[in-house]
């Protein structure tokens, strides 16, 4: 294994959040695309073992194998971020209609979003990502990498296609 390979697996490895192949590149003054060969190699080589290398978020993070995860439960301490049944709409309402206002959210749902709305803040699942030009100038709300990456998503594409006859 090349030194600069090693370099790459341990910098990914101890990354707290997902890093991306143009940090990589940029911090260590090499190619992009021989970043990307590097961290698809990584990829191959993790993909049958206890941990793997995933893409989430737009950058690359060790997680362990999904198949063990009954088996490494008990080892593990679980603080997953808890979201109650109003957060999870207006979160799914934002994720699905970005940028997207407050009253937009309120319109759609038929209840006051205030609550949920700064609960996802503080949790930093959404952000405030502008303005809309409408009278007012109200905050758009739209999602975060960390909404990306609490859900295993890389991007928003990822995002389950909604079918309209599960709705009405």
């Amino acid at each position: 294994m090349s030194e600069l390979k090693k370099l790459v697996e341990a910098i990914v490895f101890v990354s707290p959040e997902p890093v991306s192949p143009k940090q990589l590149a940029e911090n260590l003054g090499i190619e992009l695309e021989e970043v990307e060969k590097i961290l698809e190699g990584l990829e191959s080589e993790y993909r049958d073992r206890g941990i793997i290398l995933k893409k989430v978020a737009g950058g690359y993070r060790f997680f362990t194998s999904p198949t063990l995860a009954p088996k490494i439960k008990p080892f593990i301490e679980d603080k997953p971020v808890k979201l109650s049944r109003p957060l999870l709409e207006v979160l799914a309402i934002v994720a699905y209609n970005q940028p997207i206002t407050k009253k937009e959210i309120w319109q759609i749902r038929g209840h006051n979003p205030d609550g949920a709305i700064k609960s996802l803040l503080e949790k930093g699942l959404i952000e405030v990502v502008g303005r809309a030009n409408t009278p007012g100038r109200p905050k758009l709300y739209g999602t975060t990498d960390a909404f990306l990456f609490h859900f295993g998503l890389n991007s928003l594409e990822d995002l389950p296609k909604i079918r309209l006859e599960e709705i009405e």
